[in-house]
This record gives C-alpha cells, structure tokens and sequence, in this order.
C-alpha cells in the first residue's frame, strides 16, 4: 500500500470513530488502491455494523476471507458477528492485543531505561501528524536506534491500527526494524491527543 493510501486509511479510521462514517467511506473509495485493501474493507464492514446493516457487514467480511483467509480481523468478526453484545466482545479482543503490545513496549523500554545517560530527542506532536511531519522525522534517521511513542488517543483498543500504522510510519521515517520502535505509557500531562516521539540516539 502506497504512503499516500496508508495516510487515508489513517484518516477514514479518525473520521469512522468520530461516527462521520459517509466522510470515512468517501475518503476510503477515493482512493483506488485503498478500496481493495483488506484493512479498507474490514473498517467498511465495521461502519456498516454500526449502522445497524448486519448483513452488509458480513458480506463485506466475507470477501475479506474468499481473497485474504489469514486476516484475522475480519475471520474473528464472522465468528462473533450476531452475538450479543458484539461490540463488547470485539473491543475485549483488540484489549487484549493492546495488552500484550504494551507488554512488549514495556520489556523493550527497560533496556533503555537501564542504560548509562542515554541521549534522548522527544519530539511532540498535538495530534496525529500529517506527512511532512512524518516526513520530517528523517533528519534523525541513521543516528537513531530505538523509539518510544506514547499518547492516551492510544490507550483506546479501538485504536490499535491506527497505532500501527503510525509506528510503521516512524519507523520507515528513521529506517528502523519494528522491533527497534515500541509503545510506552503516557505521561499524564500529556494532552488526550498529543502523542510524545522519544528517539535514542546512538
């Protein structure tokens, strides 16, 4: 998926939580490339769901499953679409992920935190940032070796891909691994949608 296609999934997922769900789904089909992804699928299927359209919705996960059978997402909302409440059980799996990725990031984040006087850059964005904010990132890149983001906007399960696809921007901002960014708790003075960046340099 093109880094333009990727910004406007990020995008239709801001503007589905928000519930503008006719501004997510024409943002979603603007895009070519977009509409024939599985996660671009998977969050259609999702409006549809909250929109009280349950046949829709499976159909839609569906077709995520005849072309794409290992995506998870859409397999476990055909096993648990029709029960009640679906959105409690929904949002108690993407808990879970949001656990263990925590778990991760905090196991990660000791081996920083253990090091000699490490030479940190926090770099603080009000909100989701925009490319040329991402873009802007790269001046860094070569001198960085691991990441801390952190925010309460991700504290939300329903924002786990939204997470990710903010990690996978960073880290392709920097030239880094996945496994060189993680996820660490966010100070409380943080607003509810600024997100803090800490980079250790080398």
């Amino acid at each position: 998926m093109a880094n333009n296609a990727k910004t406007a999934l990020l995008c239709a997922y801001t503007l589905a939580k928000a519930k503008q769900y006719a501004e997510a789904e024409a943002l979603i089909l603007s895009h070519e490339e977009l509409a024939k992804t599985p996660e671009a699928i998977d969050l259609l299927a999702r409006m549809r769901l909250e929109e009280g359209d349950e046949a829709e919705a499976r159909r839609l996960w569906q077709s995520i499953q005849a072309v794409y059978p290992e995506h998870a997402p859409s397999r476990t909302a055909l096993k648990l679409i029709g029960k009640r409440p679906f959105k409690i059980d929904w949002v108690s799996i993407l808990s879970v992920l949001a656990l263990v990725l925590f778990c991760v990031g905090f196991f990660l984040g000791s081996s920083i935190t253990k090091a000699p006087q490490p030479n940190v850059t926090t770099v603080q964005w009000d909100k989701i940032p925009t490319q040329a904010k991402l873009d802007a990132l790269s001046v860094y890149k070569g001198g960085v070796k691991r990441v801390c983001i952190a925010s309460h906007f991700f504290s939300d399960p329903d924002r786990i891909f939204s997470r990710q696809l903010l990690t996978e921007y960073v880290g392709k901002a920097l030239d880094l691994p996945a496994s060189a960014i993680f996820i660490g708790e966010a100070p409380e003075a943080l607003g509810e949608e600024a997100i803090t960046v800490d980079l250790l340099r080398q």
